[in-house]
């Protein structure tokens, strides 16, 4: 039998296999293998099914119209020539003549024809991406598909969408009234075009597009959630929905645990729950009566080393370790902001610039402009002026006996991340990074 084999990798070049299959069949082929799929896969469906006709001993002729259509792998290529060279079956290139794999000059040229068909496909893939990092230099967004609430713009840059941008301002609106991603996704269908699952959704909030920053070359083993990982981020290349620091907040309130603690009529049960965690396993501890007295206790059923305490002992606990955070937080806020290296050395070319601004008015502009760069790259205080605002507040002890359930686990949640609880009642406290 007489085989031919066809390839083309893209569907951009699906125009170009019925060429190569006319001039196969106008060679006398009696049956072509045809496919799309890139010559750097080894795992072809096509080639596997060439290689079991080869095998089988039915195959006197493999025609193909060049080299590199068996693949751009120079050291599977040989592979199958040598196969070929074995099985006594002759292999001809319409561009390139016959390939007698068997004989020494014929090995000589099939390498030679083969690692010509690697060096071309990685001298490709090297200039793509250099060409990819030079568009990402420039801020350009280089996926198809554009964050909801953008469109392309001129230079591959993004602009609002005339359509989509109320309606994604009015997704973060909801997003900060209702806390959650879910109930946001469920009430989508009734007033927005754009109805993502929960996870999606959760997705393009965490996309620095929203704040205005491209990101590249996404790490696809981190998720689509609050652990994505991007290779870089160049920022604010196009105008943002939310500000980054509206963001940080936003972000803060959305993975607080609200839904542990919130009851049917979305009441707060308990100003603990959700705040107490097993030392040992990490899970969330669960109240129960025992007696008279009630019990926090964690339940998941690996662990060996139950974290479980009082309620009457936790509570007190939990005020001491929310009034020292809120301590620590005010004495943050009061601690003036470290001074970037780039501003203090700017901030010695502005006294020269100013010396020689004295003798030469002309050059007052100057020193204009550097005083606006300067106050632009001052670094902003560690701790936001509205976390700061809760020392206030939790500072006073006595202010949690008068709370509501609701009050308190809000006040817990400002300044702790987690209060771990050993199983003999011992507590560590985890604050907020701010």
């Amino acid at each position: 039998m007489k085989l031919g084999y066809a390839r083309v990798s893209k569907e951009e070049q699906a125009d170009s296999l019925p060429a190569q299959v006319a001039r196969l069949r106008a060679a006398g082929c009696d049956r072509i293998v045809e496919e799309m799929e890139s010559g750097k896969v080894d795992t072809r469906p096509g080639l596997a099914e060439v290689i079991l006709e080869v095998r089988s001993g039915r195959v006197a002729e493999l025609v193909i119209t060049r080299a590199d259509r068996l693949g751009r792998n120079a050291a599977f290529a040989d592979e199958l020539l040598a196969l070929c060279g074995i099985q006594g079956v002759k292999v001809t290139a319409i561009d390139g003549g016959t390939i007698e794999a068997a004989s020494p000059q014929g090995f000589m040229q099939a390498r030679i024809l083969t690692t010509m068909a690697e060096v071309e496909s990685r001298m490709l893939s090297l200039r793509l991406r250099r060409q990819f990092e030079q568009y990402r230099s420039q801020g350009r967004h280089l996926r198809r598909r554009k964050p909801f609430g953008y469109r392309g713009g001129a230079n591959h840059r993004l602009e609002p969408h005339p359509e989509h941008w109320p309606q994604a301002l009015k997704v973060l609106v909801r997003l900060r009234e209702l806390g959650s991603f879910s109930a946001v996704m469920r009430e989508l269908p009734s007033w927005c075009s754009w109805t993502p699952a929960s996870p999606n959704l959760q997705a393009w909030f965490y996309n620095p597009c929203i704040r205005g920053h491209v990101g590249h070359l996404l790490q696809k083993g981190s998720g689509k959630s609050w652990n994505q990982q991007w290779g870089e981020i160049h920022y604010d290349q196009h105008p943002p929905l939310i500000g980054e620091a509206d963001w940080q907040e936003l972000a803060m309130y959305l993975r607080r645990p609200s839904n542990t603690f919130l009851g049917r009529g979305r009441e707060a049960r308990h100003g603990l729950t959700g705040l107490l965690s097993c030392a040992a396993c990490g899970h969330s501890l669960r109240r129960n009566n025992s007696g008279n007295t009630a019990w926090w206790r964690c339940r998941h059923r690996l662990c060996e080393e139950k974290g479980a305490i009082r309620e009457p002992d936790a509570m007190p606990l939990a005020v001491a370790a929310c009034v020292a955070a809120a301590d620590r937080l005010a004495a943050a806020y009061a601690m003036p902001a470290d001074e970037d290296p780039a501003v203090a050395a700017k901030r010695r070319d502005l006294e020269q610039l100013e010396g020689l601004a004295r003798r030469n008015p002309a050059i007052s502009s100057a020193c204009v402009e550097l005083r606006k760069e300067i106050d632009s790259l001052i670094r902003r205080p560690k701790v936001a002026p509205e976390l700061a605002g809760y020392a206030e507040r939790i500072s006073d002890p006595e202010f949690f006996a008068g709370a509501t359930p609701e009050e308190q686990r809000a006040l817990f949640g400002a300044v702790l991340e987690t209060l771990a609880v050993g199983p003999t009642g011992e507590v560590r406290a985890q604050p907020r990074s701010w």
